[in-house]
């Protein structure tokens, strides 16, 4: 299973979500998107990983991917995948 970790404002709503998704094969991140969309019955992420807003970090067993270039990494049923909004104010 897959591990699923979500937390930040994404499009107009708040989310912080922990949940597992079985995957048959290695999905790529857009595809995996895909389900997470399928999984809470939303339209977010699949948008995002279009184009990367500012503030949204992805994170791939605790690795940063850090561009759109690295969106063809794998993710496998192992894998731990957190979407992170991050909100700075004062």
């Amino acid at each position: 299973m897959a591990e699923v970790n979500i937390l930040g404002i994404f499009g107009n709503r708040y989310l912080k979500e922990s949940f597992s998704l079985y995957l048959e094969e290695k999905l790529s991140i857009k595809k995996f998107f895909s389900k997470i969309d399928r999984h809470l019955k939303v339209r977010l992420f699949k948008k995002i990983i279009r184009r990367l807003p500012d503030g949204v970090v992805i994170m791939i067993n605790g690795q940063l991917v850090h561009s759109p270039a690295k969106y063809d990494v794998p993710i496998k049923d192992s894998d731990q995948v957190s979407i992170i909004r991050i909100i700075a104010g004062g």
